[in-house]
């Protein structure tokens, strides 16, 4: 009996973090679509990672969803498109230095390290956003402590990418989950390590201290 009350309660709690998503996936494409597409995806995605946040620090969920989401997409609507203005320019430019390279110098040790540079700057976008809802720092200091954390958390940024690779798996068989959220599913494993990654290196400068 017990068993069976513990597996009720599992698929309760996996259901209503199921429903969750799908409303998080619905306000993410909503205000997307509201402030032009390319003015609302980083937001509407930042909104979506301190939805996360907040789930792990108050194990609570926002009790009216959509005001609390209007609010604070609102909030993060400049700073938010800044930070991805730039990171996406970051990579923009250094994709197209990527291609002159093969196609024009075609110098190995060149290549390699351009394809160093997008790499890195692919784990920094991973940074990026969380840095920004955990601190209040100057636009471009944000980029600093990500490229820190990126550095000292290996383990954490290793499980990011596995974690999205995961997700990508599991989509592909299960196409269902897309309509659900596809885009809470891919931000879960990345809101999830890099708090985790925050919170341990927080704890590593009061050590210090």
């Amino acid at each position: 009996m017990k068993q069976s009350n513990g597996l009720y309660h599992v698929s309760y709690q996996v259901g209503e973090w199921l429903l969750h998503c799908l409303k998080l996936q619905f306000l993410w494409f909503y205000w997307v679509f509201r402030y032009g597409i390319f003015l609302g995806i980083f937001p509407a995605t930042t909104t979506i990672i301190q939805a996360f946040f907040n789930s792990f620090q108050k194990k609570e969920r926002p009790a009216a969803l959509k005001p609390w989401f209007r609010t604070v997409v609102k909030k993060n609507f400049r700073s938010a498109n800044q930070l991805g203005a730039m990171q996406a320019g970051l990579l923009l430019f250094l994709w197209l230095e990527l291609r002159i390279s093969s196609t024009f110098i075609q110098n190995s040790l060149i290549h390699f390290f351009l394809l160093l540079l997008f790499i890195s700057a692919l784990l920094i976008s991973l940074y990026l956003l969380p840095v920004y809802l955990r601190y209040d720092l100057p636009l471009l200091h944000y980029f600093k402590q990500a490229v820190i954390l990126m550095v000292i958390s290996i383990p954490q940024t290793i499980a990011m990418i596995l974690g999205i690779l995961v997700t990508t798996i599991i989509l592909t068989f299960l196409p269902i989950l897309l309509v659900i959220g596809f885009v809470p599913f891919f931000l879960f494993p990345n809101s999830w390590f890099s708090f985790q990654a925050i919170q341990r290196s927080e704890s590593l400068l009061i050590k210090e201290t």
